[in-house]
């Protein structure tokens, strides 16, 4: 099953590639999240937490990429992406989250929204743990806000079909330093090649996603 899921995958990667490609040469950049806002933020994870075996545990420094996919006009619905960067002994550990729902399936779409930090994020496709399976998610957290006194983001996880259950949090505190009101456009994440050492992909994953990443960086401006 694993080799036919690839073997559909690989066309599949080349066709999203060549459209990605294209796009990116019209536009002389990015070809979707092409504007965004870099934040400065801290992942914590408590040692007893179910997700520590795969994310560090602790406060890790971190970076958020908060960005539209269209980039609509502000209140217009969109695809809303969070990207988020940690390092792990010298290595960059990136993971991407798109706006979604949280319901068995509802998790895999991208949904379109009008506020970007509004509801539910996920990572549209499983990550592989050393405990099989397992997807992503990213939902507000006001509670924690109003306490801390900065936004602050659940980080959950499931099966592909399961319960989410909490294991860590994403707090956000501000822009980076950066060019373009916020963001840098040099800034580019890789969920297929800087996937968390501990929380890898899977290859029929790579091969969807990979040559689109490629096409990206090859015919658009950084």
């Amino acid at each position: 099953m694993t080799g036919l899921v690839e073997a559909v995958a690989r066309p599949a990667g080349a066709a999203l590639a060549a459209v990605t490609g294209t796009v990116a040469r019209v536009r002389r950049g990015r070809p979707m999240h092409a504007r965004g806002v870099l934040l400065r933020a801290t992942l914590v994870v408590a040692e007893d937490e179910a997700g520590a075996a795969v994310v560090p545990q602790g406060r890790t420094p971190a970076t958020v990429r908060v960005s539209l996919g269209a980039g609509a006009p502000r209140g217009w619905p969109d695809v809303v992406g969070v990207a988020v960067r940690w390092t792990d002994d010298g290595a960059l550990q990136d993971v991407l989250f798109s706006s979604s729902g949280r319901g068995r399936l509802t998790r895999w779409a991208m949904l379109l929204r009008r506020e970007p930090m509004g509801g539910w994020f996920s990572t549209l496709m499983p990550l592989r743990s050393p405990h099989g399976p397992r997807v992503l998610a990213l939902r507000p957290d006001r509670d924690a806000a109003r306490a801390r006194g900065v936004p602050v983001l659940e980080v959950l996880e499931a099966t592909p079909l399961g319960q989410w259950h909490r294991f860590g949090a994403l707090e956000l505190h501000g822009p980076e330093q950066a060019e373009h009101d916020g963001d840098d456009l040099r800034v580019r994440f890789d969920p297929t090649r800087r996937a968390p050492r501990r929380l890898g992909t899977y290859a029929w994953e790579d091969a969807l996603r990979d040559p689109a990443y490629a096409a990206a960086r090859r015919h658009g401006r950084p």
